[in-house]
């Protein structure tokens, strides 16, 4: 219940704009572009005081003797209404309090850190973060930093970003996107219906 079980639900990503923007900065600056994935983003979150969230013990893991008590949750699961938000929270912790990033002040699910020479940018989507630096030493750093607090998926060089492709020529400094994968997925949607309706 609103209120009751939970309070904020909103968890912020980062805004088409702000992927353009460092996407575009990323191809003239010719910095390096990875992405991790967090594995299991919402079982991270950790539940507040005034959230009393209780459940059945789950099937084939219920304590003998003991199968009629509820378990009391101290972190989100996935499905409980406030799991974006409190995951969210978790990860600005690791980045803000732990690796000391700063989150920009126009979009939250963007954050930076500058260390003398070495720049980095983080764009965060739910459980995606596409890093952007000057520095190849500081994103693999900065990846066993984080696998200090969750764990992730190394995926390496950046290439597909929230279903866009991603396509870089660094001798010229260019760097495209494409929907084609989202425009063939729709092709073939319509392909169907146009099996099912007689259009005139």
């Amino acid at each position: 219940m609103p209120g009751v079980d939970y309070f904020d639900t909103f968890a912020p990503v980062a805004k088409l704009a702000s992927i353009r923007t460092i996407l575009a900065i990323a191809a003239e600056l010719d910095l390096e572009l990875h992405q991790i994935d967090i594995k299991g983003a919402y079982l991270n979150g950790e539940l507040t005081d005034e959230e009393q969230i209780y459940m059945r013990q789950p099937p084939g893991y219920e304590i003998p003797g003991l199968a009629q008590k509820a378990c009391h949750l101290l972190k989100t699961l996935y499905g409980l209404k406030q799991s974006g938000r409190r995951w969210y929270q978790k990860l600005v912790d690791i980045l803000v309090g732990k690796l000391k990033f700063e989150c920009c002040s126009v979009d939250e699910a963007v954050f930076f850190c500058k260390v003398g020479d070495e720049l980095m940018v983080i764009l965060v989507h739910v459980d995606d973060c596409t890093i952007a630096s000057n520095s190849l030493d500081a994103i693999v750093k900065f990846k066993q930093g984080i696998q200090n607090h969750v764990e992730i998926s190394d995926m390496g060089e950046l290439h597909w970003l929230l279903g866009l492709e991603i396509k870089r020529n660094r001798q010229l400094r260019t760097l495209s996107i494409s929907q084609r994968a989202y425009i063939d997925s729709r092709k073939s949607s319509l392909g169907r219906c146009s099996t099912l309706f007689s259009i005139p």
